[in-house]
């Protein structure tokens, strides 16, 4: 992909569409894409620029434009066009000049649905059906824009992306910022925007009295110029009214009109400055706001009226929300946040953290894995060599490395820097060295030297018993701990890829060896995911075709063939079991709740179906793994059970905190069913799971991180956790590893 096409207002015109745009243009740049040309909207000569970026021009109320811009752009050797669509900014009857131009570009659309009617007006449903017709994808920034298209206009949940607004990365603070707007001593509240009679402005002045007799300091700042379309009808009649109202209510003193057009530059400074952004749109409908994701982005305290976009993005605290026109609960909102320093510092911390990874170089991204995709034909195969998979980025070691010192991998970080006071866990040395063995299989040299260091940690963990200790603190203590059949599991499987990995060599008999002496401990696990992952182990050990073939005058003998089969056998028994007797009705699970890690236990029966050739295991696997994806997937949007409450039966899934070890466990058990079934609703299922860590979530952000190749900790009602932890980078990777394996499999196949 050399180029992309925009097709959009566009500065110098003012308004918020033209800003996006250009803002999306620099970080299409900035994410790597050689070339980004533009073609503006106008309505008048003062719309027009000299910019180089300017491909052609669309006249608003000049039809035959249209599809001579369209075929601009197919003739300048676009590979897409990202289609920026508002009603307003179209001509014809409810903007429908656009479909001209649709009809007539015969390359990819991607259009962004900047405004989604829930009760469309004729003909503005009609015309949003037949737009979505003619795209490739609509993209939308809130989740209820999705459910809007689809159950509303009809459209195909697989037409649906959902990407996040962007926002400028923070700027340095002016250091006389406050005294520059004459703010000093001052405590502000703030609102921005075009203004308009839409904006709500008038809400915040009578609920201002209020606010001012408890802070007599208090000043309101109303940032913005007219919004050019109402000034051309009205003038500036409705900026009159509102300085009509602060005076009727007596509020010269507390009340600022900054009236120009602000750059984002200065809009930064101001937010930066202010102690708590207002947003009192008056409408329920409001499906995205830049301004609002601006306020969070600079941490700003916020309150807000409950439209569509604001509910989504200040779920969980990230800001307070007041009814709809009510000026007695806003001010009692304000008063509070106002009065409360610990309450302004909690709501800065979860504003910016609700906000991580709205960058627009990220946001970029996801627009350029979407088409991509769109282009690929295959959604997840681009046909490259070493098993490339389009819209996931290469396997990248880097954190990892980042994390392991000369005694293993540490547990935690502090956003992405190791935190050594957490020391380390056998768990995570485990999962990374079944990583590294897998990783180093399939041709990542640098995978091996980590491999041996988590292969010592291994030798150090495993206690005279058979049993793994699982913490140990930075000083290589042992810290005080009840055995946990997981982690006794997770070692063994991950010693016997090992042991399959490294053969003959003196590596592959020291993990045959610890392997053989960890299977003493094991005979005691009592447990479903121990059971579930010891036959994940005894499979990928088993002298088979699956596992390992070593000479066997170079290791000690531990179980043979027969042996490690009868075992696995009972242990695909003992989860059918717990299977039959936990069923209720459309309960299909193994016990009475779902909790963490769930897809293991559907995989292992996979596996031992698979490995053992019973279809009874296999059967019950699919089974479970089929109820596990109704309640895990909305479309093709992976929603995994949160542990913050789980998921009991009868009761109410918990939708936060969603953790890294769901979609990653999800990647393997979904491809283990295509592998059985080669129903392709399967690998669809895996690679939806693998896009979780991209930003295909329901809160439409990445955890996985490009610049440093971690992934952090998991999405919480506030966003994004800033911490790239060892288990969070290891799922993901093991996710991206599996399906680059499959990948390759599968280009191997045809």
């Amino acid at each position: 992909m050399k180029k992309l096409v925009i097709v959009s207002t566009y500065p110098p015109r003012h308004c918020g569409l033209a800003t996006f745009s250009q803002h999306l243009r620099e970080g299409l740049l900035a994410a790597g894409l050689p070339e980004v040309q533009v073609i503006p909207m106008v309505k008048d000569e003062s719309h027009r620029t000299d910019a180089p970026e300017v491909l052609t021009y669309i006249r608003h109320d000049v039809r035959e434009d249209y599809p001579r811009a369209a075929r601009a752009a197919r003739e300048s050797g676009a590979d897409a066009v990202l289609l920026q669509h508002e009603y307003g900014i179209f001509g014809g009857e409810g903007g429908s000049y656009i479909l001209e131009f649709l009809e007539e570009a015969a390359l990819p659309v991607v259009a962004t649905l900047h405004t989604v009617l829930e009760e469309p007006r004729p003909p503005y449903g009609e015309i949003l059906q037949k737009l979505m017709a003619k795209a490739a994808k609509g993209v939308v920034m809130a989740r209820k824009g999705e459910e809007i298209l689809r159950d509303v206009y009809g459209i195909a949940p697989e037409k649906i992306a959902l990407i996040p607004h962007g926002v400028p990365l923070s700027r340095p603070l002016l250091p006389d910022g406050r005294k520059k707007w004459g703010w000093e001593g001052r405590q502000v509240l703030m609102t921005f925007g075009l203004l308009g009679p839409g904006k709500g402005v008038e809400t915040v002045l009578e609920a201002l009295p209020r606010v001012v007799e408890a802070h007599p300091h208090v000043l309101y700042a109303v940032v913005g110029a007219t919004h050019p379309e109402v000034k051309k009808r009205e003038g500036e009649a409705y900026r009159r009214s509102l300085e009509e109202k602060a005076q009727e209510l007596g509020l010269e003193q507390h009340v600022q009109f900054i009236d120009r057009f602000v750059s984002d530059e200065e809009l930064l400074q101001l937010l930066a400055q202010t102690d708590v952004y207002v947003s009192p749109y008056p409408h329920a409908q409001q499906i995205t706001s830049g301004t609002l994701t601006y306020a969070l982005a600079m941490g700003c305290p916020t309150v807000s009226t409950p439209y569509t976009y604001a509910r989504e993005l200040l779920s969980g605290g990230a800001g307070v929300l007041v009814p709809f026109r009510d000026p007695v609960a806003l001010a009692q909102a304000l008063n509070e946040i106002l009065g409360s320093p610990q309450l302004q510092a909690d709501l800065r911390r979860k504003a910016r953290q609700r906000s991580q990874g709205f960058d627009w170089e990220s946001v970029a991204r996801r627009y350029l894995d979407l088409v991509e995709e769109i282009r690929g034909g295959r959604p997840y195969w681009s046909g490259g060599g070493g098993g490339k998979i389009a819209n996931f980025p290469p396997l990248r070691l880097d954190h990892l490395r980042r994390m392991t010192d000369d005694t293993g991998l540490i547990q935690h970080a502090l956003g992405a820097v190791p935190n050594r006071w957490t020391g380390y866990t056998t768990d995570d040395n485990a999962r990374a060295l079944l990583l590294t063995v897998r990783a180093a299989r399939e041709g990542y040299p640098e995978a091996e030297e980590l491999a041996h260091t988590y292969l010592a940690f291994l030798a150090f963990a495993l206690e005279p018993s058979g049993w793994f200790h699982n913490n140990i603190g930075y000083d290589r203590r042992f810290l005080p701990e009840e055995r946990s059949a997981d982690t006794q599991a997770r070692a063994l499987w991950a010693l016997a890829e090992g042991a399959h990995y490294w053969g003959a060599s003196d590596h592959g008999w020291a993990a045959a060896d610890l392997f053989r002496k960890g299977l003493h401990g094991a005979r005691e696990i009592q447990s479903l995911r121990g059971w579930a992952g010891l036959i994940m182990g005894l499979s990928s050990f088993w002298p088979g075709p699956e596992g390992w073939t070593p000479e066997k005058e170079h290791w000690e003998a531990g179980p043979g063939a027969e042996e490690t089969a009868a075992w696995m056998d009972d242990l695909a028994q003992r989860l059918v079991k717990a299977l039959a007797d936990h069923k209720d009705g459309s309960w299909r699970w193994f016990e009475d709740q779902l909790t963490y890690e769930n897809a293991l236990l559907p995989l292992a029966l996979l596996r031992a179906g698979r490995i053992l050739e019973k279809d009874l295991y296999g059967e019950a696997g699919l089974e479970a793994l089929g109820f596990l994806s109704e309640v895990t997937f909305e479309g093709d949007l992976f929603v995994p059970v949160g542990n913050d409450g789980w998921y009991p039966k009868g009761g109410r899934k918990a939708l936060y905190d969603q953790q890294p070890l769901e979609a990653g466990m999800m990647v393997w058990a979904a491809l283990e069913a295509y592998r059985l079934t080669e129903d392709s609703l399967w690998r669809g299922r895996a690679e939806a799971a693998g896009r979780w860590f991209l930003g295909h979530n329901t809160l439409g952000v990445a955890l996985y991180d490009e610049r440093t190749g971690g992934c952090r900790d998991g999405l919480s009602p506030q966003g994004v956790s800033r911490n790239q932890g060892a288990e969070s980078t290891l799922v993901w990777l093991l996710a991206r590893q599996v399906l680059e394996k499959w990948a390759v499999e599968a280009r191997s196949a045809r």
